[in-house]
């Protein structure tokens, strides 16, 4: 299976793994040189928050998790998935900065 392949074929699982699930998030982010756009909503098409602009910083990744968390919390949900528009080479420092808070929040519990 080339690379391609198999990108798309984990994506194929997730979609299914998640469709229909009220007990997760799904967070879109469009990403720019300097500052991000996040859509927060359910599984179902639920919207949870419109809009969040956040800095292409780990200010702003901040801003991103914190606001994550609390409509997590206020909504009664367990798991969160990101879609990232990769545009460019800009999104690099956001999916970097993502997987390691994961590792410290799982280290943590």
């Amino acid at each position: 299976m080339t690379s391609h392949e198999d990108r798309l074929h984990r994506f194929h699982e997730l979609r299914n793994t998640i469709r229909g699930d009220d007990s997760i998030m799904v967070i879109g982010v469009d990403v720019a040189k300097d500052r991000h756009h996040a859509f927060f909503g359910t599984a179902n098409g639920k919207t949870l928050w419109k809009k969040l602009i956040f800095d292409n910083s780990i200010q702003g990744f901040n801003s991103l998790r914190t606001m994550a968390d609390n409509l997590m919390t206020q909504h009664g949900l367990k798991r969160r998935v990101f879609g990232v528009e990769p545009t460019a080479s800009y999104h690099k420092p956001l999916a970097a900065a993502e997987p390691a808070a994961s590792r410290k929040r799982r280290k943590a519990s």
